[in-house]
């Protein structure tokens, strides 16, 4: 049994079942023990692969997009690059190749002990910091890929009298899960939620909600802009909670603090909390959709005519994993929010569904 395992255990038997939100975020950052604290997460070791580390396509697409809004803000000398859970390194390692010398500041945002000393290599005199409270306070672009999902999610379930938040309880010396009624539940109410049926689950990121209120506020205040990819929805999803570990998943309850609990990010949300706080919203986009507009297609064929035969091959099965439907291509999606100031970014669909 793993250290944390037993510390939930000691907690849920002295307090009483605890919510979806509480046991992942002692999972996941706990200070001694939490997943993102100690363990190497990505590459072909870790747990899961990303974008940057299938194709360097898509870290060179995203750094067309930061230099298109560069130049339409007229060149600004003190804008920064913030790499939101930064991973590796590569994805800011790629852009920064793209931009070459026009833009010097480039920030992580990270925790992981580990990942950040890959990212000091990769992205020399990269600042770092652990909270976006702590950056300095200048024209900001804000990256997060795979990001939004790394926050706690709270599970409440319908039934026939009212909403009951979904809990770890543990019984027969095991973790497992429980419906309460709790001061969350609570607040939920079933005419607003009339979509909600009995026994639907339904999700709601408060700590997304809250870190996209900083982001907003931020680029409000400094001016900038933010764009996020990750796998998600747009519409009523249901349980989406579960563990990953060596690529495959895994019973989230069963080793806590060695496998990476996420849930599916709710786009439309996310989108309606940043147009509650007077930004400019563009997406959701599926990001098969975004990478082809941004030219992602047109780089690969530039690509392949100066590779040979094995190198054509993994930047065929690299962006056909980016693009593809039945691939990254169709679930994941991509949204971005920008001040008002701020000029229209590239690559969307649909345009901005600001207030």
């Amino acid at each position: 049994m793993t250290i944390l395992k037993k510390k939930i255990e000691k907690i849920i038997t002295e307090q009483g079942p605890v919510s979806i939100a509480d046991f992942m975020n002692i999972a996941l950052t706990d200070k001694n023990n939490g997943y993102y604290r100690k363990k190497m997460p990505l590459g072909s070791k870790g747990d899961f692969i990303t974008s940057p580390d299938i194709s360097q396509i898509f870290g060179e697409i995203l750094g067309i997009w930061i230099l298109d809004l560069w130049i339409k803000l007229e060149k600004p000398k003190n804008i920064q690059i913030v790499d939101l859970g930064g991973g590796r390194g590569t994805l800011l390692r790629d852009i920064r190749r793209v931009l070459g010398d026009k833009i010097q500041n480039y920030i992580f945002i990270d925790i992981n002990v580990e990942l950040i000393k890959l990212q000091k290599k990769a992205v020399k005199g990269a600042l770092h910091f652990k909270k976006i409270e702590d950056i300095p306070k200048k024209p900001s672009i804000f990256i997060g890929n795979e990001f939004l999902d790394t926050f706690p999610i709270n599970q409440f379930v319908l039934s026939k009298e009212c909403f009951k938040e979904v809990c770890i309880d543990y019984k027969n010396q095991k973790l497992i899960f429980s419906h309460q009624v709790t001061s969350l539940s609570k607040t939920l109410d079933k005419k607003k939620l009339n979509q909600v049926r009995v026994n639907d689950i339904l999700e709601i990121n408060f700590e997304s909600r809250n870190f996209i209120d900083k982001v907003s506020s931020f680029i409000k205040e400094n001016n900038g802009g933010a764009i996020f990819f990750d796998y998600g929805y747009t519409s009523s999803h249901g349980d989406t909670f579960q563990a990953i570990r060596e690529n495959k998943f895994v019973n989230p309850l069963d080793d806590p603090g060695n496998a990476d609990l996420t849930a599916h990010v709710d786009f439309n949300d996310i989108a309606q909390r940043a147009i509650n706080n007077l930004v400019n919203v563009w997406g959701p986009d599926t990001q098969g959709t975004f990478l082809k507009k941004m030219g992602a297609i047109e780089r690969f064929k530039a690509l392949e005519s100066v590779s040979d035969n094995k190198i054509k091959q993994e930047l065929h099965l690299g962006l056909n994993r980016l693009i593809d439907i039945d691939e990254m291509g169709k679930l994941f999606k991509v949204l971005a929010i920008t001040s008002n100031k701020f000029p229209s970014p590239e690559g969307f669909t649909c345009g901005t569904r600001s207030s």
